[in-house]
């Protein structure tokens, strides 16, 4: 056991596979859609309060985890002076087929989807909030890492007073969710190693372990301040009198995202597993779950699943795991890829 644990968390050799791609980050990427995944059939599963609880769990970190690796990968969207419009041009177009699946699929199942580009409460938020931090690179690359990390948090606990900021252009999460992209950003592949390096693997499981059984336990009491997690709208809509101590109920929310997000990062293994190869097909898993998980949802799936015995909404949220691997078949991956590149040579041939 010892060995084998050796093996996963300080892997001999070169960490990087034959692609150049880092097989940690590859795997923490992919373990992360697991819980992504989860957590958006969750919300949909909350008749069943352990469902929902867990659910609470999974949104404290699992969005500042993957915004970290946003911002870690952030690094050469600016390289040399040069910003990449391609890349931010591909988060916009990506954004724009998330939003078009939607409303097709509202189409097909009869319900009424509008169509807003610049409003949005649903998955689609995350690409316009990376399209926003990755135009503000060449900004922060001027400003000392202390001060963006400390100005960043400060941010996020002010904007929640600005009534007016809520889905439009997901500004309210762009700020509060801010600092997780640029602790990534401002951290070097080399302090990352060594934080890895270090043997806190025990330490991480306890700690996620205990508040995990603490949310678990006193969920039903989180649930007048659990909106805080999701980061959409400012407190005076969902705090009430407590209100006023929306920064401070919000500062305990960073605590805990960070401590379980850095727990979470030291138990990803290093060296390449069977799923490994799955991290570099996040992003078709993240549109595609949502047009599947919505479908279920308009073809009144879920409200016929209230009506059946708990333990059967208990596998579907568990099949939530399945489904991941399934949705990053190579097949799709090929396809989604497919569309991508057509879509962009089309688009940029418009632009011209």
């Amino acid at each position: 056991m010892k060995q084998l644990i050796n093996t996963w968390y300080h892997p001999e050799g070169n960490i990087l596979n034959n692609a150049n791609r880092d097989y940690y980050m590859d795997n923490l990427k992919f373990v992360l859609m697991i819980f992504v995944v989860a957590g958006h059939f969750g919300l949909k599963l909350s008749h069943i309060p352990q469902i929902k609880y867990l659910t609470y769990y999974i949104y404290i970190f699992h969005m500042p985890c993957f915004i970290f690796i946003s911002g870690y990968f952030a690094k050469n969207i600016n390289a040399g002076g040069k910003l990449r419009v391609d890349k931010i041009m591909n988060i916009m177009f990506m954004y724009f087929l998330f939003k078009t699946g939607n409303v097709l699929l509202g189409y097909v199942f009869n319900k009424d989807i509008s169509f807003s580009l610049f409003r949005d409460t649903s998955a689609p938020w995350y690409l316009v909030a990376l399209f926003i931090w990755y135009l503000s690179v060449p900004l922060i690359e001027r400003i000392k890492p202390s001060c963006l990390i400390i100005g960043s948090f400060l941010l996020g606990l002010v904007v929640g007073y600005i009534g007016s900021i809520k889905d439009i252009f997901s500004l309210s999460r762009v700020f509060v969710f801010f600092p997780f992209f640029i602790i990534g950003f401002c951290l070097s592949a080399d302090r990352l190693q060594r934080f890895l390096d270090k043997k806190l693997r025990l330490y991480a499981v306890t700690v996620m372990i205990i508040i995990l059984i603490f949310v678990l336990i006193y969920g039903k009491d989180l649930r007048p301040i659990v909106k805080i997690i999701y980061a959409g709208l400012p407190y005076s809509s969902y705090l009430g009198d407590m209100a006023p101590y929306g920064f401070l109920i919000r500062a305990i929310w960073y605590l805990f995202a960070i401590i379980l997000s850095v727990s979470f990062l030291l138990l990803i293994p290093r060296c390449k597993l069977f799923f490994s190869k799955y991290g570099s097909r996040t992003m078709q898993i993240y549109m595609s779950h949502i047009w599947f998980r919505n479908a279920l949802l308009y073809g009144g799936f879920f409200s016929a699943l209230k009506k059946k015995p708990d333990y059967m909404s208990y596998l579907i949220f568990l099949s939530s795991i399945i489904l991941t691997i399934i949705l990053a078949n190579k097949y799709l991956e090929k396809l989604y890829n497919s569309i991508i590149r057509s879509s962009l040579t089309l688009f940029q041939k418009i632009i011209k």
